[in-house]
């Protein structure tokens, strides 16, 4: 055997090799148990949680990132001062690292299989007028009943039959967490108190900070001033009794 013959036939068997490890990469995390497959629920409207199917991972995501985030924004508490405030906090976002789909031995294409389902999820739908939802369900990390949106994916076919059809693909699949319109309402700005209240005036007070108290809003203190007559800020002296009125929306 020359030594073209020769390295042929290493790199030959070096794919060999790598093939197995990919066709038995289903058999990861197998050292504690039985395998736990991953999958995906798919549901038509995130409100009623009505799950119209599943989404079975054939291999399980070799890397999960979640990100979290929130905003602050700097609010003035005296005329010199400010103070860092909560504003709102970000849905959660979740991305699944090299997720692989493999149709070679069957000689399907792993498009029609496996992508155009998770491609789907990306569209809208005129029933539901919606996309849809899903829930990732992966054994013990199956920790909630949180719903995401799918909000990205991208695919990189890596193997190919002579005729051209694709028959193994990587992807990366990127998920918001669905924000309902009812968990919105739960959460409603504190800004706007219901009933009108009575505030004691306090050594070192100003309307402003007394605004930011009440309506964690400074620049809400001509309503106070305005409910009480104060034409001069600057005259309210501690122990004055002051009238707190509601913002109605």
């Amino acid at each position: 055997m020359g030594f073209l013959d020769t390295v042929k036939s290493k790199a030959g068997e070096l794919k060999s090799t790598v093939d197995k490890k990919m066709a038995g990469a289903h058999l990861e995390h197998t050292a504690w148990g039985q395998l736990v497959k991953a999958k995906l629920e798919i549901f038509d409207l995130y409100e009623k949680s009505a799950k119209i199917e599943e989404f079975p991972f054939r291999f399980n995501p070799t890397t999960l990132k979640v990100t979290r985030s929130a905003t602050f924004e700097e609010v003035p508490t005296t005329a010199t001062g400010k103070d860092v405030r909560w504003k709102n906090t970000a849905p959660t976002k979740v991305e699944f690292g090299d997720l692989w789909f493999d149709t070679y031995e069957e000689r399907a294409n792993v498009r029609d299989k496996y992508i155009r389902p998770l491609e789907a999820l990306l569209e809208y739908n005129a029933t539901s007028h919606h996309v849809p939802s899903v829930r990732f369900v992966w054994g013990d990390y199956t920790y909630d009943t949180t719903k995401y949106y799918v909000n990205g994916l991208t695919v990189e076919y890596t193997m190919f039959l002579p005729t051209g059809m694709p028959v193994r693909a990587k992807a990366t699949l990127q998920l918001t967490e669905v924000n309902p319109i009812k968990d919105q309402q739960k959460k409603e700005s504190k800004e706007s108190p219901d009933h009108a209240k009575i505030y004691t005036v306090r050594r070192g007070d100003t309307l402003q900070s007394i605004a930011l108290a009440e309506y964690e809003d400074p620049r809400e203190w001509r309503r106070i001033a305005s409910s009480n007559g104060i034409d001069d800020p600057m005259s309210v002296k501690p122990g004055t009794k002051l009238l707190v009125p509601p913002i109605l929306k």
